[in-house]
């Protein structure tokens, strides 16, 4: 009987904790990925071919930061564009000029914290 006292408590408590979470709370603060082209329709792929436009998308659901996107390319150069705006629901675009065959990642920073980071390869 006390085991059964002790699990209904132990439910109650674990349901009103729930309730306390914020919808938003599953949402993720930002979006990030690359795409084989510049344009806002462009889609995310791990794989771009030398000739293509690549993209480094960047957007902010929650609020207006500021942001630095990093590539690291297959040389293992790491090259950074800081200090960029991204105003709340709006998606920005880095170019990567890049045709060296290998893997790059990309990497996206607010406040100095990793937020993300997305791979793709140029195929040799």
């Amino acid at each position: 009987m006390k085991g059964l006292k002790t699990l209904a408590a132990v439910l109650s408590i674990s349901a009103l904790l729930v309730s306390l979470v914020p919808a938003s709370a599953g949402a993720a603060a930002f979006s990030h990925y690359v795409a084989c082209g510049l344009s806002q329709n462009a889609k995310p792929s791990h794989k771009c071919n030398k000739k293509r436009d690549k993209g480094a998308f960047f957007k902010s659901n929650a609020a207006t930061v500021f942001y630095s996107v990093c590539v690291k390319f297959p040389t293992r150069k790491n090259l950074c564009a800081k200090s960029q705006e991204a105003v709340q629901g709006t998606l920005y675009v880095n170019k990567i000029t890049s045709n060296i065959p290998g893997k790059h990642v990309v990497s996206w920073f607010v406040e100095g914290k990793k937020v993300g980071s997305f791979n793709f390869r140029v195929p040799g």
